[in-house]
């Protein structure tokens, strides 16, 4: 039998649709999955897909047609041994059935002076001519909507009950006053009898948006000069994500060990001449590069480039931006070396002193936000070089050690960001094997 296609609803509170566009051509075959049309709703322009087979038979409304009702039929799909008289007969079913609401919809919501008379809300139904129905109202209690229609005789019946009060409202009414969420108990209706309706809700919706535009203050918008650091950051890194094809490991590495040696590093140290954490990554990192050569490696178009040298580049945040200083040979340096060199730079750095050779040349980048309570970031790999190292805050977590023994121990999240063209996963992976080993055996840098 032919398979109707009828407006969905795509939103909760969605009535109607406009039809932008088919995506398929009468007598074409459908089938599940298919993207037939293009739907607009009050929110977003939206795809109908097709969840049967078979050919379009009929299209009922055209490209641009505007204010089609939810459930309205839109289309038919037919299979090989459909007749057109059950095409037909199908059609005319939808048709007669979107009437009758349109008709019963609008007697509803028409004032009528003479709806007394015509018993517009009867209290003592006829049990005959009722079809109860039970819905929730508020959540709390079930009332019965009672409906008698007589299209001819334009009387329709509605009587609202629920344990304690009746509310009389037109359909319409009480679905716009459950989008809206709006207690009909606190609605007075200014239909006959006091009956709510369309225009009663339509008063309440006028009120609180204004109220809410009374409460609104729109403050004055601040213009900001971009710099020339930022807008240099701005085009390196939107060229970079943009052509670079980015990849992200993630590994976690237990802190312990490594945390325990700074302590023994700064025991007999001023607090100015303490070593930092993050003086301790720059060498762990200047190690494991040194282990894994393939990583301080750049992408030059027609050729890579295997540096000699591991010179990695700090991210130092700086008012407007940021610089990266580059730690030259930092795999042959000494931690205390790579603190003294860090202090400086940072200092220099936010005076805005650093000369540009020390900011520039860098094979491979740490950008270190667990400083500032990030757990774990994705961060742009800055060209040409390969990759950048993010560094997440060291968190307690939970860690098995023995089969029935639990603890919480220091973990910081690590994630790479490595350049596809240059460095494949193995390589990701095998250069944060080395980082995390150096990391949990700091004694191994000393070898």
């Amino acid at each position: 039998m032919p398979i109707p296609i009828l407006m969905p609803a795509l939103s909760p509170t969605m009535t109607e649709g406009n039809l932008v566009k088919w995506s398929k051509n009468l007598g074409d075959s459908i089938k599940p999955g298919d993207i037939i049309a293009e739907v607009e709703t009050d929110k977003a322009t939206m795809e109908i897909e097709s969840i049967d087979e078979g050919k379009l038979e009929k299209i009922l409304y055209e490209d641009g047609s505007e204010g089609i009702s939810v459930n309205s039929l839109i289309a038919v799909l037919s299979v090989p041994e459909d007749k057109d008289s059950d095409i037909q007969a199908l059609i005319t079913k939808h048709t007669l059935e979107e009437e009758k609401v349109g008709q019963i919809e609008k007697v509803l919501d028409k004032p009528d002076d003479n709806l007394e008379n015509k018993n517009m809300i009867n209290e003592n139904t006829d049990e005959q001519n009722e079809k109860p129905v039970h819905l929730p109202v508020n959540g709390k209690k079930d009332v019965v909507d009672t409906i008698n229609t007589d299209l001819g005789n334009k009387n329709v019946d509605i009587t609202m009950i629920n344990e304690d009060t009746r509310i009389f409202a037109s359909p319409l009414a009480r679905r716009m006053a459950l989008i809206s969420g709006i207690n009909l108990k606190d609605v007075k209706g200014s239909g006959p009898k006091g009956r709510i309706v369309k225009a009663d809700i339509d008063k309440i919706n006028n009120l609180n948006r204004n109220s809410n535009k009374e409460d609104y203050i729109k403050k004055a918008d601040k213009k900001i000069t971009i710099s020339s650091m930022r807008k240099t950051i701005a085009k390196r890194l939107s060229f970079s994500k943009s052509t670079v094809p980015h990849f992200y490991l993630t590994i976690d590495c237990i802190m312990k060990n490594l945390l325990n040696v700074r302590n023994e590093i700064n025991l007999d140290c001023n607090s100015s001449e303490n070593v930092s954490i993050n003086d301790i990554l720059i060498k762990a990192l200047g190690n494991a590069l040194k282990e894994v050569p393939e990583a301080n490696c750049s992408w030059q178009e027609d050729h890579i480039v295997m540096y000699g040298n591991i010179d990695i580049s700090v991210a130092v945040a700086v008012e407007g931006g940021l610089y990266t200083p580059v730690i030259r040979n930092a795999d042959s340096l000494g931690i205390r070396e790579i603190s003294n060199l860090m202090k400086d730079f940072v200092k220099r750095a936010k005076a805005n002193t650093l000369s540009s050779d020390e900011y520039e040349g860098g094979n491979f980048t740490l950008s270190n936000l667990g400083m500032h309570g990030v757990d774990n970031f994705s961060a742009i790999i800055n060209p040409p070089q390969a990759g950048i190292l993010a560094i997440g805050a060291i968190r307690k977590i939970p860690l098995m050690v023995d089969e029935d023994k639990i603890i919480n121990s220091d973990v910081m999240s690590c994630q790479l960001s490595g350049d596809h063209r240059v460095l494949d996963g193995t390589i990701g992976a095998k250069l944060l094997h080395f980082f995390k080993l150096y990391i949990e055996h700091p004694s191994k840098m000393l070898l």
